[in-house]
């Protein structure tokens, strides 16, 4: 290879007829100045002389030598030199440098070393005792090192490691390093090659390979090889990935990585990435042989502002199984997959989008085919800023197109005004006025079907519901030992009455989920969605009551109720709505400390004070300790609504499960483990544990997950993965699956 040396030395003797010796405090400073031109600035050229500092500087005309010394500092075309002293032989074009000997290049990369001998400037040296510091604490360190046209750094047995030494003991090994005949460090191209590489881990050889490459580490991105994954897994057998990254440009990257295996595959999955000015795109595609067929699967993802007021974007995600997501662990325990096409908008207090969706159940249970597509769905949402009143104007306005291939297909447009008015009271209530009219127009076909189960084909309807509602709370507050507060709450609702008569003519899309509790009293309409509404007069009530102390402790409480005037049949059972007087609904929230705290929500019987619902969790957390645990019990299950025409038998299943989690961090030490436990069955759902630690350059972690319960007919699935993170290196991975 042409390195294209030049003598950069040889005009260093032409500027030594300009040397002046200037004295400050008796130490004198010599300058060795570089030709000037005209008008008083040196001209960039390789041919430039070198330019020096130092504290003094003497000339051997016998010898013919030069020699500078104390702090000495020489420069030529941004390569600066740093020594003790510098001894220029002017026959031959060469220095010497010795004591605390410093290469700088022009991109801030330094060799430090005992001794250098130079030539053609400051650009081609051989070096003794030789070190480099790189980014990211990066070091190198050598026997010896040879430089060549400022470009290329050859050290001889050579020793790499991002770790810091012992500070008890500075000559034991460090926890990693990499032992090798020769490393080269291409400074233009910012990499490394190592000969005859030696992995140690503190000093005990782990790893050998004749050839080993990798980006210098500021380098960020950089085309090559990335470190191998391997593992066993009861469907692959032993199979390992060989991910290969491939700059395509400043913007844009992909890494190919084939996964061979010694049961299934060959696989190959390709990850693309690409950052425009306006956004990004992502596509993650895969294809391979599984089970004796051929598995693919794309995953892509793009967003894109048009301009500050608008963005469009979408995302694209099929795959021909899910045994072949599991069995590689693409996307293990999915039970379906949504892709979207998009366009939003932002304004000053409003937001619109338009958007499609279509769906691909992955489970055995879901029938793809009752499977919706969502084709269009526009949304907008309105609020106005305050009135001369302190009222607020607000819209909502919806309309989709679901289609089934078998199902009910629902075509429906709706819109929401309403108006919100705050006031206070003369005697400290604070009140608020709304009054809202929920309107829609529906057209159905095949209500018979699922999830509506209809006794009629199809129907074309509308409903428009005004609401009226007055809300009130009066807040009585005691200072000492803290604030204390205690509010009743009062609202009155006014709309008429819907009953369940019509509601067969009404395609339900949006509304079959409803959980009564302290979160919608005083909703206006307590279903998720506007399909299913609330209708008649009703005053719903509650007692709250908080206590805030100076230590930062809390205690907040409410229990609430609602009583309507009229009584019909719209609510499912046990929803705690089906009476005129509804069941009770309260929360407690407790903190001792602010590092702990308990909330527990729950929904009582109106009848017998017997709990429906109760969700509790409780939180302890510091920097180094986090605790969690939950309880969830409900009497019903209303996901299954959507395949049966009326509650059965496992409507009425209890939800019934328990969690709990630790994590810990002290010292370099990293702690994880949880599990869910249901108590309706008596068994574990899942489980895991994850440990690790890490210091300033090493890390390892070991992850075990377990699921007990059935996906698409198995038997659950356990998870072992060990990974090794070495600091500028990369990680090492190996799962048992």
């Amino acid at each position: 290879m042409n390195w294209g040396k030049k003598n950069f030395w040889s005009r260093a003797p032409l500027g030594l007829a300009v040397v002046g010796v200037i004295f400050y405090g008796g130490v004198a400073k010599a300058q060795l100045a570089s030709l000037l031109s005209g008008d008083g600035a040196a001209p960039a050229s390789a041919n430039n002389p070198v330019t020096f500092l130092a504290d003094r500087v003497g000339y051997d005309k016998t010898g013919n030598l030069v020699t500078a010394e104390g702090h000495v500092r020489a420069w030529q075309n941004g390569q600066t030199l740093y020594a003790d002293k510098v001894v220029l032989y002017r026959r031959t074009n060469i220095a010497v440098a010795t004591g605390h000997v410093i290469l700088i290049e022009p991109g801030g990369q330094s060799v430090y070393a005992q001794q250098a001998t130079l030539s053609h400037g400051l650009k081609d040296a051989v070096m003794q005792g030789a070190a480099a510091r790189l980014a990211l604490n990066g070091r190198l360190i050598a026997n010896g090192a040879q430089r060549y046209n400022a470009k290329v750094d050859v050290l001889t047995k050579a020793i790499y490691s991002a770790c810091d030494l012992c500070k008890t003991d500075p000559t034991a090994p460090p926890l990693w390093q990499i032992r090798a005949t020769t490393v080269t460090r291409d400074l233009q191209h910012r990499m490394l090659e190592y000969r005859n590489a030696e992995m140690e881990i503190y000093g005990l050889p782990v790893f050998y390979t004749p050839y080993l490459t990798e980006p210098d580490p500021s380098v960020k991105r950089a085309t090559g090889l990335l470190i191998p994954a391997a593992g066993v897994s009861t469907r692959l057998g032993f199979f390992t990935a060989i991910p290969y990254y491939i700059v395509l440009g400043p913007s844009s990257d992909v890494t190919l990585t084939p996964i061979l295996a010694t049961k299934q595959g060959p696989t190959l999955v390709a990850d693309y990435r690409r950052a425009f000015n306006s956004g990004t795109l992502t596509v993650d595609a895969s294809l391979g042989r599984d089970r004796g067929d051929t598995g693919d699967s794309v995953f892509a993802n793009g967003s894109f502002d048009l301009n500050q007021d608008w963005r469009a974007g979408f995302s694209y995600n099929h795959a021909s199984n899910p045994a072949y997501l599991d069995d590689f662990h693409i996307l293990p325990n999915a039970s379906f997959l949504t892709s979207s096409i998009y366009l939003e908008g932002f304004g000053d207090g409003s937001y619109a989008r338009i958007d499609a969706e279509t769906y691909q159940g992955l489970v055995a249970s879901v029938n793809q085919s009752e499977l919706p597509i969502v084709s269009p769905h526009l949304q907008y949402h309105f609020q106005s800023e305050a009135d001369s009143l302190g009222g607020r104007f607000s819209l909502d306005a919806d309309s989709f197109n679901v289609l089934r291939n078998l199902g009910t297909q629902t075509q429906r447009v709706s819109a929401i005004p309403g108006y919100t008015l705050p006031f206070a009271g003369p005697l400290g209530q604070l009140w608020q006025a709304r009054v809202e009219l929920v309107a829609a127009a529906y057209s159905a076909s095949r209500l018979y079907d699922q999830p509506n189960f209809s006794r009629l084909d199809s129907a074309d309807t509308g409903r428009a519901e005004p609401y009226g509602a007055l809300f009130m709370r009066w807040p009585f507050i005691r200072q000492g030992f803290g604030n204390q507060i205690l509010e009743p709450e009062m609202q009155l609702v006014a709309a008429p009455v819907i009953g369940s008569s019509q509601n067969y003519r009404i395609p339900n899309e949006d509304s079959l989920d409803l959980e009564f509790s302290d979160a919608n009293l005083f909703s206006l309409n307590r279903y998720p969605g506007i399909d299913r509404l609330e209708g008649g007069a009703r005053v719903d009530y509650a007692l709250h009551a908080a206590w805030y102390l100076p230590s930062g402790a809390l205690l907040d409480g409410l229990i609430g109720q609602s009583y309507r005037f009229h009584k019909d049949n719209v609510y499912l059972p046990d929803s705690g709505l089906t009476d005129n007087a509804s069941d009770y609904v309260a929360h407690l929230i407790i903190q001792p400390v602010p590092l702990f705290n308990l909330t527990y929500r729950t929904r009582l019987s109106h009848d017998d004070l017997g709990a429906r619902l109760i969700d509790a969790t409780a939180n302890f957390g510091t920097q180094t300790l986090n605790l969690s645990a939950g309880y969830l019990y409900s009497t019903t299950n209303p996901y299954t609504l959507y395949d049966n025409p009326v509650p059965g038998p496992d409507y009425f299943t209890p939800r019934h499960e328990v969690t709990a989690n630790l994590a810990a961090n002290f010292a370099g030490y990293s702690l994880a483990a949880g599990a869910v436990r249901n108590l309706t069955t008596g068994g574990f759902d899942s489980a895991n544990f994850d440990v690790g630690w890490q210091n300033d350059c090493f890390g390892i972690n070991v992850v075990y997950y377990k699921r007990f319960t059935s996906y698409n007919l198995d038997h659950g699935n356990t998870t072992v993965l060990l990974q090794l993170t070495f600091k500028t290196l990369g990680t090492v991975g190996f799962s048992a699956l």
